[in-house]
């Protein structure tokens, strides 16, 4: 009866090297070379059980299944122990199938790198020591008892504590292992159910049947003969998974790597939903945009996270819409792809957010720049030549001049025009923040820049020419990380407009101050107001600036306040205008970019 089992195992061996075989011939790609090596192992340890049983039949194993028989421990060692081949494979094989098995597992369901496997391999040798059972009794007979009395007596301990430790590790391999493939059942609904299952009842079972359930049998049969409807079903599940569940078909890995690869390092952010809305995983990027971890969101509806105005259905049913954050100026532009199974079911949909507010702001800014340039060069070309026209009428010698005069000053004006443009691009593209730089020195920098502008003490009397106009400079001993190439531009347009409009007043005076709240962390807000004494803005410009976007009959007078609008809105600030008594601008900017010397 023993030899029959035997004969059953050798049998399932077999059977299993020929489903590694067929394997080899039929498929390639992920996972095949270590299923491949993992179905080898098993029918080779399979094999080899099933020729120990035989050999015991035989009597040239011991009479129970444990040890040698007499007629073995007559024959010199290296033969005997030569016979005990079979039962050294199954020993071995014991610790290096499930570590084939866990190999199997990762590249399966998941990238494996070089690190993983080595580790994996490394923890080989360990696992080669634990020999349960009978093998220790062969180990005690083969090696020990050759040894010095002593020696013998200091290894038994080591030996048994080694067995203890592999026996964990291998345990551990084989239980990771199956953690792993329910983790991808759980994370992939795509992956079949049976698939997952099949693989799972390959190597487990009969690992702990060799290891646990072994250990109650009380005679050489029952012990030969508990593995074996294991082992079967092992070889069933390897047969379906390779032949009916498309095991080479559903490969999980692909979209575990197509998340590490694609997903998670793509700049967009992307959200993978159930058919149902229900969130199942996001990148890092929708982690940024929507200021939320993955784990407080994990399960909810999609809705939660998007605005109300949003439209949910539409987006999902392929179209694409956009919507703005709530509580932020940020735009985003949404496109979805669903998730389909062989059968084309819906198992759900992958959504990609892209904010816009960049491109649409850059997109608005060029349709002004445009607007403007077009309105002002044609404008002022019209005026040089209608008054070039006038020397055909042959003109007196003053109004020559006159004539001479405005073309002058509406061509100088078209290259101001395109000055202002070139610095429009030179402050979009800076950079927001550089090195610590004074307060003071930044605003007399800029000062110098205006014409008929000469900086003055606050408190102190002017006693300048009468074609300048004092500028009062009131700013604490601060610095600011702002970048100069953008907050230099900024501040001389603007002393440069309350120069043109308060110089006309009867005693002008421009003045440039900087004040700023605090709390316990620091610089909370700073502004820097520039007020002058003059009539002030027109309505009209301040209407077409403060709505940060012309309409087509709606045209400022040059690009100057667009400068001071872009910059102070690309250091993240605001800009305001109380237009009563003369004309105060306040820029407004982040308290980040203030700090005492």
């Amino acid at each position: 009866m023993l030899a029959t089992v035997g004969g059953v195992n050798v049998t399932l061996g077999i059977l299993l090297l020929l489903i590694a075989a067929h394997t080899r011939r039929q498929y390639s790609g992920v996972g095949t070379q270590s299923f491949i090596a993992c179905m080898v192992g098993l029918g080779v340890w399979t094999a080899a059980g099933g020729v120990n049983d035989i050999i015991s039949v035989y009597e040239l194993g011991a009479p129970n299944g444990d040890g040698m028989s007499p007629a073995v421990e007559s024959t010199p060692s290296i033969i005997a122990f030569g016979l005990q081949g079979p039962r050294i494979a199954d020993w071995v094989l014991q610790t290096v199938v499930p570590v084939l098995y866990a190999l199997f597992i990762l590249a399966y369901t998941t990238r494996t790198d070089r690190r993983e496997r080595l580790l994996l391999f490394v923890l080989v040798p360990f696992g080669l020591l634990y020999t349960g059972g009978s093998m220790s009794a062969t180990l005690v007979s083969l090696v020990l008892d050759n040894l010095p009395g002593g020696l013998s007596e200091a290894l038994l301990p080591f030996l048994q504590f080694a067995i203890s430790i592999s026996f964990f590790v291998t345990g551990s391999i084989v239980l990771l292992s199956l953690g792993q493939l329910w983790r991808t059942l759980h994370r992939y609904q795509h992956v079949s159910t049976r698939l997952t299952l099949g693989l799972a009842v390959i190597v487990p079972p009969v690992w702990f049947a060799e290891r646990f359930f072994i250990a109650l049998a009380e005679t050489p049969l029952a012990r030969a003969a508990i593995p074996v409807p294991f082992v079967i079903l092992s070889t069933c599940a390897a047969w379906l998974a390779v032949t009916r569940f498309g095991l080479f078909e559903e490969i999980p890995a692909a979209l575990a790597v197509a998340r590490q690869d694609i997903v998670a390092e793509m700049p967009d952010a992307a959200i993978t939903v159930t058919d149902g809305h229900a969130i199942l995983d996001w990148n890092a990027a929708a982690a940024d945009l929507f200021e939320r971890e993955f784990n407080t969101v994990v399960g909810q509806d999609l809705a939660t996270i998007l605005p109300d105005t949003f439209d949910i259905k539409r987006l999902l049913a392929g179209g694409q819409t956009t919507c703005r954050l709530p509580g932020s100026d940020r735009v985003l532009e949404a496109s979805s792809s669903r998730i389909t199974d062989s059968d084309d079911r819906t198992l759900g949909h992958t959504l990609i957010f892209r904010d816009i507010t960049d491109s649409r702001q850059n997109a608005r800014r060029a349709e002004v720049l445009s607007r403007v340039l077009r309105h002002n060069i044609r404008n002022r070309a019209d005026v040089a030549t209608a008054h070039l026209r006038q020397f055909t009428d042959s003109p007196t010698p003053d109004t020559a001049d006159k004539i001479a005069t405005t073309v002058e000053e509406e061509l100088s004006a078209l290259r101001d025009l395109g000055r202002t443009a070139r610095e429009i691009e030179s402050v979009l593209q800076a950079d927001k923040r550089t090195g610590n730089r004074s307060v003071e020195e930044l605003i007399r920098h800029a000062i110098e820049e205006v014409q008929h502008a000469e900086v003055v003490n606050d408190g102190h009397e002017y006693a300048g020419g009468v074609s300048s106009v004092p500028v009062v400079i009131d700013t604490p001993p601060a610095e600011t990380r702002a970048n100069g190439e953008i907050l230099i531009p900024v501040i001389r347009e603007l002393v440069s407009n309350a120069v043109e409009h308060g110089g006309s007043a009867p005693e002008p005076h421009v003045s440039v101050r900087v004040k700023e709240t605090s709390d316990t962390e620091g610089v909370d807000r700073w502004w820097i107001d520039v007020a002058d004494s003059g009539a002030g803005i027109s309505n009209h410009e301040v209407e077409v600036f403060e709505d940060a976007e012309e309409q087509p009959l709606q045209h400022g007078k040059g690009l100057g306040l667009w400068l001071v609008w872009w910059g102070v809105d690309r250091l993240g600030g605001e800009v305001s205008f109380d237009i009563d008594r003369g004309t105060t601008v306040t820029v407004e900017l982040p308290g980040s970019l203030l700090s005492y010397e």
